[in-house]
C-alpha cells in the first residue's frame, strides 16, 4: 500500500489526486490532506508514507529535519510559484520541485520517477550462500560489478551474485536505478548531488560516472525539467 500525504491547498491537492490515481492505477494507494505540519507529525506516529507533497511555505530547515530527513526512503514534491529559485542547488534525486501555473502537466513528467521510487517497497531476491536474502529496493544504494560478479551494496551489507551487469539494470531499471558507469548503478532516490564524473550518495559515499553515461543522464535530465 502506497501512502501518500498532502500539505498543500485544497484545489492543488486535488489536481495533483487525479495525476496519482492515473500513475498508481494498478497500485494500492491513499492519501491523507493535513492543513498543519503537527498533524502530520502526529500521523506519522501510526502510519509511514511513501509519497509526500508540500506547498513551498513548509519547505523550511525545521520541516525539512523533521519530515524529509527523517524519512529517507520517501518521496517529497513542493509545489512552487518558482520551482527553479525554491530548488536552488538541491540535487537529490528524491526531492522534486513542480510549478503551481503547470502543476498538473509537471506531474505528469514526473510520472515515471514517481511510480519507479514508490516501488522501491518491493524486494529483491537473492540466493546468498544458500540463503534466501530479501532486499528492498529502497535500501540499496548502488550495485556494482566486479569481474564476474554483481555486489549489493545495501543497508544490511555487501551481497553478491554471479550476473552480467546489462542483466541487472533491466531487472531494476523500473525501480529507479540508474546507470552511471559500466561498472554501476545507483539509487536516484539516494542520490545528493552531481559532480563532474562523480555521482554523491546520502551514505557519503561518490560513485565514479563516465562521460558516455553522463550524456544519456543529462539528456534526461533535461526532459524532466
Amino acid at each position: 500500500m502506497i501512502r501518500v500525504a498532502f500539505l498543500e491547498y485544497e484545489k492543488e491537492t486535488k489536481d495533483v489526486v487525479f495525476e496519482l490515481a492515473k500513475i498508481f492505477r494498478n497500485t494500492d494507494w491513499t492519501f491523507r490532506h493535513f492543513y498543519k505540519a503537527s498533524e502530520l507529525a502526529r500521523s506519522m506516529k501510526e502510519e509511514n508514507y511513501q509519497l509526500f507533497v508540500f506547498d513551498e511555505m513548509f519547505k523550511t530547515p525545521r520541516l525539512e529535519s523533521a519530515f524529509v530527513h527523517d524519512n529517507p526512503n520517501a518521496i517529497f514534491i513542493y509545489v512552487c510559484q518558482d520551482p527553479a529559485a525554491v530548488k536552488g542547488d538541491d540535487q537529490r534525486g528524491r526531492v522534486r520541485y513542480v510549478a503551481k501555473d503547470r502543476l498538473v502537466e509537471d506531474i505528469r513528467d514526473l510520472k515515471d520517477i514517481i511510480a519507479e521510487q514508490c516501488a522501491q517497497t518491493d524486494v529483491y531476491t537473492l540466493i546468498y550462500d544458500g540463503v534466501h536474502v530479501n532486499l528492498p529496493y529502497e535500501e540499496i544504494f548502488y550495485v556494482e560489478k566486479m569481474e564476474k560478479m554483481v555486489y549489493f551494496h545495501t543497508k544490511k551489507g555487501v551481497f553478491h551474485k554471479r550476473m552480467n551487469m546489462s542483466e541487472t539494470e533491466k531487472e531494476m531499471a523500473d525501480y529507479g536505478f540508474l546507470r552511471v558507469h559500466v561498472s554501476y548503478l545507483v539509487n536516484e532516490k539516494h542520490v545528493t548531488a552531481w559532480f563532474k564524473d562523480e555521482v554523491e550518495l546520502d551514505t557519503g559515499e561518490r560513485i565514479p560516472m563516465s562521460r558516455a553515461q553522463k550524456r544519456k543522464l543529462a539528456a534526461r535530465m533535461r526532459r524532466e525539467a
